[in-house]
């Protein structure tokens, strides 16, 4: 009887591949030394709620947490305890969210976007002046309006500490939420879908229609007004240009200061409030 072993098959590893420093520093290396923030973001594929993009900057000689990596591949409960180690470790880090208001208004990618700038100037707001956030590393996506170099990276929450951060960041964040707006919707099951498309979720729209959380522009969810779905930017600056009817250089402050927060404001929003100003003078 032969005394040979049956052969075993090696098991693969089931760890995750490291997320590394790299590709900041080398970014950074090609834009002359500047910070480099990552973005990433949750929450472009429901039917409620907001997309949440964060920004986070990070130390490229401190100590990060360990286990970094794609949110939607770390369990909940390591999440959590990733997301506070962040907030205490990272050099700075920023939030920015986008309703279900604005994302009827731009379309979901421009609302992306928007929300990544919001991220990255509360970023920013936590840094120096006079060492702003020069560049940023994503997870594919571009941003034109922040006017800043970017390096678009596929599955950049695997290869980047910083994105693999913001990703951490920005699904936390957006789960609470949901978690909240589900002790008031309750029927909608969005403590479990989290407002996605599911068999779950399309029931109770259809026996309940949509919530002022639920983004009418997306298929199957309800109609679309334009008037009902201004943003609260448009609501803050339009009051102010009611205010300056009688004042022409108010009303070129108030320009100035749309223009300047351009990156936050849907353009369906100032464009119209461009034209009110307009409108105001003649």
């Amino acid at each position: 009887m032969s005394g040979a072993r049956p052969s075993v098959r090696p098991r693969k590893s089931s760890k995750r591949k490291r997320t590394t420093i790299r590709p900041e520093k080398d970014f950074a290396a090609t834009c002359g030394g500047v910070l480099v923030g990552g973005v990433d973001e949750a929450g472009r594929g429901p039917l409620a709620g907001p997309v949440v993009a964060a920004c986070v900057v990070w130390d490229f000689a401190g100590r990060r947490p360990a286990g970094l990596g794609d949110s939607k591949q770390i369990a909940v409960g390591t999440r959590e305890r990733l997301f506070a180690a962040i907030q205490r470790s990272a050099r700075a880090w920023g939030i920015g969210i986008v309703q279900a208001d604005e994302i009827d208004l731009v379309n979901i990618l421009e609302a992306t976007r928007l929300a990544s700038a919001r991220a990255v100037e509360e970023a920013s707001a936590k840094l120096a002046p006079d060492r702003p956030i020069g560049a940023l590393v994503t997870d594919a996506l571009e941003i034109p309006a922040l006017g800043i170099p970017i390096h678009a990276i596929v599955k950049g929450d695997t290869k980047s500490a910083s994105i693999a951060a913001a990703s951490i960041l920005a699904k936390v964040t957006r789960d609470r939420l949901m978690d909240a707006w589900h002790e008031e919707f309750p029927e909608y099951g969005w403590d479990r879908n989290r407002g996605y498309p599911t068999p779950e979720h399309y029931d109770a729209l259809r026996r309940h229609g949509p919530t002022v959380l639920h983004r009418l522009t997306f298929s199957g969810v309800g109609f679309f007004s334009e008037a009902l779905r201004r943003s609260r930017s448009h609501g803050h600056f339009s009051a102010m240009i009611e205010t300056s009817l009688a004042s022409p250089g108010a009303a070129e402050a108030i320009r100035e200061e749309i223009v300047r927060y351009e990156a936050r404001i849907p353009p369906a929003d100032r464009e119209d409030l461009l034209r009110k100003l307009d409108g105001n003078r003649g």
